[in-house]
C-alpha cells in the first residue's frame, strides 16, 4: 500500500486534483448547512467521496484528497497549524478504508455479497476511531473543543464519518464502471419507480416536515425497491431519503427533535444507519439468491444439455452397436454358408469323383461287349432261334447306338457337376481369414456359376447376357471368400435392377477388369437397368438401407461390401449411375496388402 502511496506522480491524477477541491468546498457548504443549533454536523459526505476516488482510481489520487483538505481547512479553520494537521489526519480515514476494503473482500462485489457488506459496516465503525481520536485531540489542543466535552465532540464527529461512509460511498460507487452491479428492472420500470419514489417523498414529508412519526413507513418502500429495482435505484433512494430526513430534523421537524441536540442527533444517526444498513444486507442477500438462482438455472439447462447429448450419444453408440452386431451376424452367417457350402462340396465331389472316374471304365468295358457281340455275328450270322429272337426283342443295334449318348450325357452331367462343386469350393474359400494371393477372374467366375439359375430365361425377361473382358491381372492378395461375397453382392443387385425394367429389351451385365497401375487393379460391374434414383443414391451404401421390396434384402449387402473393399482391402467402392441407363460399380483394390 506505501509502495503505491508515494509511487511516482501520474497524469491521471490531474483530473482529481482539480475538481475534488470544487466538490469538497461545495459539501463543506452544504454540511455547515444542515448543522444543529450547537454547530454540530450530522454526517460529513467528504469522506465518502474520497473512498470513492480511491477505489476507482487508486492511491496515486491521495495528493489530490489531501490538496481538497487543505483547501477545506484554510476555508474552515484558517491557515494554520490546526488546518495543516487536521488535513492530514482526515486523509487518513479514506486511505486505510480502502486499503482494509480491497484486502478483506478479495476480489469479490462489494455489495453484492452480504459478507462483504458486513465486512464493510465493520470497518467503517471500528477506522474512524483511530481519527476521530486524533481529530478531537487536535481540536482540544487548539482550544476549538473543550476538554470537558471531549466525548460529546469524539461521538459527533465519529458518527458523522460513519453516516457519510455508509451513505455517500454506495450511492456513488455503484455508478462506477468497475463496481457496477447487474442491471435488474421490471418491465415498466419507470413507471414502478416514479410510483415509489412518489410515495417515499410523500412519507417522509409527512414525516419529518408534517409533524407525523411515518418514518419507519419508509422501511417497505425501500424493501420494496430492493426487491424490484438494482442497487442503483436503492442507494439513490437511501440518499434522498437520508437527506430529507436529515434537513428536516436539523430544521426542527420530525419526531427525532428533541431539547438536546445531543440526543436528536443520536436518534437521527440511528434512524439513517438502520434504513441504509438494511437496504444494504437485504439488497446483497437479495442479489445472492438472484444469482444462486440463475446457477442453478444454467447448470439445470446445462445438466438437460448433458442429458440430451448423452442421450443422443448413447443412441448413436446403440445404432453402431446394432450395426456391428449385424454385420457380425451377416459375417458370421457368410461363414457358417461358406463352411456349409464347403463341406457339401467336398461331400459331393467325392461320389461325383467315384462316378465321373468309373464311367471312364464303364466306356471302355461297354466299348469292349459291344465288339465282342460284333465279332459273333460276323461269324455266327445265324444264331439259334433263341438268341435271334432275344435279339429282335431288346433292338441291339438301338442299343448299341444309344448307349454311347447316354455315357457322353451322363460324362457330360458329372462334369458340370465337378465345375458347380469347384465353383462352391472357390467362392466359400474355407482360408478366408487369412489374406493369400488368388486369381480374380476365377473368383468372379465361380460366383457367375453359382448365379447361373438367375441369368437363364424367365417368362418375364430374356436371359440376361453376360459380356467379360478381362484385362492380364497378377495374382491379387486379398480375402478371397469376402471378395467373392462383393461380387456376389454386386452381380445380384444387377440381376435385380434387370428384372426391374419394365420394357422388355437385351439385358446385359458387363464385367472389366484392369491393372490400372502396377500396384493396383480395376473390377467394373455394370447393367443397363434403369439405373438409381438420385433420392437415395447418398443412402446406398448405409446398413439396413434397402431399396427393394420387405423379404427381399436385409439392407446389409452393400454396407457389408463397402466396409470389405474399403476397410478389409484398403480400397476403394464407388459407383456411376444415369437414369434409365444403368449403373457401374467400380472396385479398386491394391495388388499386395499392407502388413
Amino acid at each position: 500500500m506505501f509502495k503505491k502511496l508515494f509511487s511516482s506522480f501520474q497524469p491521471i491524477v490531474i483530473l482529481p486534483i482539480l475538481i475534488l477541491p470544487i466538490i469538497h468546498v461545495c459539501v463543506i457548504k452544504l454540511a455547515q448547512s444542515l448543522v444543529f443549533e450547537n454547530g454540530v454536523i450530522v454526517v460529513w459526505p467528504s469522506v465518502g467521496i474520497y473512498l470513492v476516488t480511491l477505489l476507482v482510481f487508486g492511491y496515486r489520487v491521495w495528493p489530490a484528497i489531501l490538496l481538497s483538505e487543505l483547501i477545506g481547512n484554510n476555508i474552515v479553520y484558517g491557515f494554520n497549524g490546526l488546518s495543516v494537521t487536521l488535513s492530514f489526519i482526515d486523509i487518513i480515514d479514506p486511505l486505510l478504508v480502502c486499503f482494509l476494503i480491497n484486502y478483506l473482500s478479495q476480489g469479490l462485489p462489494l455489495f453484492l455479497r452480504s459478507q462483504n457488506v458486513f465486512k464493510f459496516i465493520g470497518i467503517i465503525l471500528l477506522e474512524p476511531i483511530l481519527t476521530t481520536t486524533l481529530g478531537v485531540t487536535a481540536l482540544s489542543i487548539f482550544g476549538l473543543t473543550y476538554w470537558n466535552a471531549y466525548a460529546e465532540a469524539w461521538q459527533a464527529w465519529w458518527l458523522s464519518i460513519v453516516i457519510g461512509l455508509l451513505i455517500v460511498t454506495p450511492a456513488l460507487l455503484v455508478w462506477t464502471p468497475k463496481f457496477s452491479p447487474p442491471p435488474f428492472r421490471p418491465q415498466n420500470w419507470i413507471v414502478e419507480f416514479a410510483i415509489l419514489l412518489l410515495l417515499i417523498l410523500a412519507i417522509a414529508w409527512i414525516a419529518f416536515l408534517g409533524g407525523y412519526p411515518l418514518e419507519y413507513l419508509l422501511l417497505p418502500l425501500l424493501i420494496w425497491s430492493v426487491f424490484r429495482f438494482s442497487l442503483r435505484e436503492t442507494t439513490l433512494l437511501i440518499l434522498i431519503v437520508s437527506a430529507i430526513a436529515i434537513w428536516g430534523t436539523t430544521q426542527g421537524f420530525g419526531s427525532f427533535v428533541r431539547q438536546s441536540s445531543t440526543e436528536s442527533l443520536i436518534l437521527l444517526q440511528s434512524f439513517v444507519g438502520v434504513v441504509a444498513l438494511t437496504s444494504l444486507v437485504l439488497s446483497a442477500v437479495l442479489h445472492e439468491n438472484r444469482e444462486t438462482a440463475l446457477q442453478l438455472t444454467q447448470a439445470n439447462e446445462q445438466l438437460e444439455n448433458r442429458v440430451q447429448e448423452r442421450t443422443i450419444e448413447l443412441t448413436n453408440i446403440l445404432e453402431e452397436l446394432q450395426k456391428t452386431q449385424q454385420k457380425m451376424l451377416q459375417s458370421e452367417k457368410m461363414s457358417s454358408l461358406g463352411q456349409l457350402v464347403a463341406g457339401v462340396a467336398h461331400e459331393i465331389n467325392n461320389p461325383v469323383n467315384f462316378i465321373h472316374g468309373n464311367l471312364i471304365h464303364l466306356k471302355q468295358y461297354t466299348k469292349d461287349l459291344v465288339n465282342v457281340i460284333a465279332a459273333y455275328q460276323q461269324h455266327y450270322p445265324q444264331p439259334p432261334q433263341a438268341i435271334q429272337d432275344l435279339l429282335d426283342a431288346v433292338e441291339i443295334d438301338f442299343i448299341t447306338e444309344d448307349l454311347n449318348k447316354i455315357l457322353k450325357s451322363m460324362q457330360s452331367g458329372t462334369d458340370r457337376i465337378r465345375q458347380i462343386v469347384l465353383s462352391l469350393r472357390n467362392f466359400s474359400r474355407l482360408d478366408e481369414a487369412e489374406i493369400k494371393a488368388v486369381d480374380i477372374h476365377e473368383g468372379i467366375d465361380s460366383t457367375l456359376v453359382i448365379l447361373q439359375h438367375r441369368l437363364k430365361t424367365k417368362s418375364d425377361r430374356p436371359a440376361i447376357n453376360i459380356d467379360k473382358k478381362y484385362g492380364k491381372l497378377p495374382l491379387v492378395e486379398c480375402y478371397a471368400g469376402q471378395l467373392n461375397q462383393v461380387f456376389m453382392n454386386i452381380i445380384t443387385n444387377a440381376i435385380d435392377a434387370l428384372e426391374e425394367v419394365i420394357n422388355p429389351h437385351t439385358s446385359d451385365i458387363s464385367i472389366f477388369t484392369e491393372l490400372i497401375s502396377p500396384k493396383w487393379i480395376r473390377i467394373m460391374i455394370s447393367d443397363n437397368g434403369n439405373g438409381i434414383p438420385e433420392t437415395v443414391q447418398s443412402r446406398i451404401f448405409d446398413p439396413f438401407f434397402t431399396s427393394k421390396p420387405i423379404g427381399k434384402g436385409t439392407g446389409m449387402g452393400m454396407s457389408i461390401s463397402y466396409q470389405i473393399i474399403t476397410e478389409k482391402h484398403g480400397g476403394k467402392l464407388y459407383f456411376n449411375t444415369i437414369a434409365g441407363q444403368g449403373t457401374k460399380f467400380i472396385i479398386e483394390i491394391p495388388v499386395k496388402q499392407a502388413v
